[in-house]
């Protein structure tokens, strides 16, 4: 970091790496939480889940939010992995 009056820079290189971090500690997180959800109902995918919900199979509020997590989590982790390719062709 360099000074230039009351402005502080910060170079490219610490920016992309400083957003890399958060990105791959999110997607840690989100990955995890999406497997407990995968094992809790014994699904590979929220598909095969809201098949089973329309099939009366599985019923109630909290199956419908954790369906509801399910796809919040499947449609960020492809995002945060999309930033991160982008951010590892950045580096190149």
């Amino acid at each position: 970091m360099k000074g230039t009056g009351n402005l502080i820079t910060v170079d490219d290189k610490t920016i992309v790496n400083s957003m890399e971090k958060v990105f791959k500690e999110e997607l840690e997180d989100m990955e995890k939480d999406l497997e407990f959800l995968y094992k809790k109902y014994d699904v590979p995918n929220s598909r095969l889940l809201a098949d089973k919900v329309s099939a009366g199979i599985y019923m109630g509020e909290e199956i419908l939010r954790d369906l509801e997590d399910m796809e919040y989590f499947e449609e960020n982790i492809e995002k945060l992995r999309a930033y991160l390719r982008d951010l590892n062709m950045k580096k190149i």
